[in-house]
């Protein structure tokens, strides 16, 4: 109901103004994702409830969603994005992922204020657009660290060239509340952070782009089972280390790109730092593609671990509900991803990948779940989908 408000909110808006103007895209992705594991459920991420396990799962990477753009005038303008995909809750809602007033002095500034992205990632603007990227999905070892990727607040962006090249730097300010579904332990976390500040420094030119970013923010999360059956039994030197009550909370992100004629690299860097539980990850992925005229193979290794022990040095029958939930924090993994990008034309294409994911952590990966007593087995995953835009 959201989602047809707002559509006719936008629709409304540009048969009424007179000196405005309004641009619509509509996106989606349809697909489906094969796991030949059934040790293991494939999966969105983390926290997604759902995905494949020796069937074919349509849910996971498809998708359906509008951009609009509202021109008020040559400076101001409102940008805002509806979509409609299964959540990590199993349930299919449209939801207004980000919608922000901008004013653009046309030369060197640019201001938001409302709904927006998070500048964590090259595509983080664009990370539900599959047209608009190589692979079918960002690898989930850096793309999958931050648990939330909007806040509401504002966004400052100074923009100049020197020379041959152009520079770029974001600062953000804000807060957000997000829920975090827990399925190994069919828990739900509620979550806040505030004082949330970010940066973000892009510098390049045609050929080659780097980027570097920064966040942090103060983050508490609330949980009635948690809170009894864990913390509540431990000392007090051991809520102040892992209970999440208003702890630092950091990310920290590298980027290098290349597209020269036809050859294409892409890197990024992540490290995640949270004083809690929920403990630091620093993962990486590395991809290589060729353009032969419309079509583009590629290949992608990624990799994450985790920065701290994900158990404790000695376990007690006063801290061993705090050990397993350290242990089911280990999203430790690495994927191969072989693939390819076919343009139809100019508003869909044609991908297919083929990953083979290696979990290390106790309760599998980012991505792959048990479905019964561990097996530290590999998983291959066949993916196929269309992008269209219109």
């Amino acid at each position: 109901m959201k989602f047809i408000l707002i559509l006719a909110l936008f629709f409304a808006l540009n048969l009424h103004a007179e000196n405005g103007k309004l641009d619509t895209k509509f996106f989606g992705t349809l697909g489906g994702v094969y796991n030949d594991n059934s040790d293991y459920t494939f999966t969105k991420g983390p926290h997604s409830g759902y995905g494949s396990s020796k069937d074919v799962n349509a849910y996971i990477d498809s998708i359906l969603g509008l951009q609009a753009t509202y021109e008020f005038n040559d400076n101001l303008s409102f940008i805002g994005q509806g979509i409609i995909k299964k959540d990590d809750f199993g349930d299919i809602n449209p939801s207004i992922d980000w919608g922000y007033l901008k004013y653009d002095s046309n030369e060197n500034f640019i201001f938001k204020i409302g709904r927006i992205k998070l500048p964590y990632y090259k595509n983080s603007n664009n990370n539900n657009i599959g047209y608009s990227k190589l692979m079918i999905r960002e690898p989930i070892e850096v793309y999958g660290q931050m648990p939330f990727d909007t806040y509401n607040g504002v966004e400052f962006i100074y923009s100049n060239i020197i020379d041959k090249y152009f520079y770029t730097l974001q600062g953000s300010y804000g807060q957000e509340k997000f829920d975090i579904p827990i399925q190994t332990l069919n828990e739900k976390f509620k979550n806040e952070i505030k004082d949330l500040k970010a940066i973000n420094f892009t510098f390049g030119n045609d050929v080659i782009e780097a980027r570097a970013s920064y966040l942090h923010g103060k983050i508490s999360t609330e949980n009635q089972f948690i809170d009894d059956n864990i913390f509540s039994s431990l000392s007090q030197n051991l809520r102040n280390k892992y209970e999440m009550k208003d702890k630092n909370a950091e990310y920290f992100g590298l980027g290098l790109f290349i597209d020269y004629n036809n050859f294409i690299f892409s890197s990024e860097y992540g490290k995640r730092k949270v004083d809690s539980f929920y403990l630091g990850t620093s993962g990486y992925y590395t991809t290589f593609g060729y353009r032969f005229g419309s079509i583009i193979p590629y290949f992608t290794y990624a990799k994450v671990k985790m920065d701290k022990n994900t158990s404790l040095n000695t376990v007690t029958a006063d801290n061993f509900m705090l050990n397993e939930l350290l242990k089911i924090q280990n999203v430790s993994q690495d994927t191969k991803t072989v693939g390819f990008k076919y343009h139809i034309n100019q508003n869909m294409d044609l991908k297919f990948e083929y990953q083979r994911i290696r979990p290390k952590g106790v309760n599998g990966g980012f991505n792959l779940n048990p479905t019964g007593d561990y097996e530290n087995s590999n998983s291959n995953i066949y993916s196929f989908v269309i992008d269209f835009v219109f």
